[in-house]
């Protein structure tokens, strides 16, 4: 067992498993409102931002900007799924090592 998953285990035993569900869902939830029209935008802002700063540095950044633009692009249309709806497709679909 992973130093994470016993950090995460020793959050939900403090809290109890209902508190620590709801917790999760309120974390996503979160993101999800932040996802709106206008916090898609702030984020591509903070993108070009980023971006020219990097290149007025000479710097290669690790993703290109247009990948991290299609990242948000894709976060705000999964933001429109019922967050239960995402768990069980990540519990049944996603493999995470």
């Amino acid at each position: 067992m992973s130093d994470k998953t016993k950090e995460i285990q020793a959050i939900e035993n403090k809290y109890g498993l209902v508190l620590f569900r709801m917790a999760l869902t309120h974390l996503v939830d979160v993101g999800v409102r932040a996802l709106d029209a206008e916090g898609v935008e702030e984020s591509i802002r903070q993108i070009k931002a980023q971006d020219e700063a990097y290149q007025s540095e000479g710097k290669i950044p690790v993703m290109t900007p247009e990948f991290q633009y299609e990242i948000v692009h894709c976060a705000a249309e999964l933001a429109q799924i019922g967050i239960w709806d995402l768990f069980a497709y990540i519990k049944k679909f996603v493999q995470i090592q």
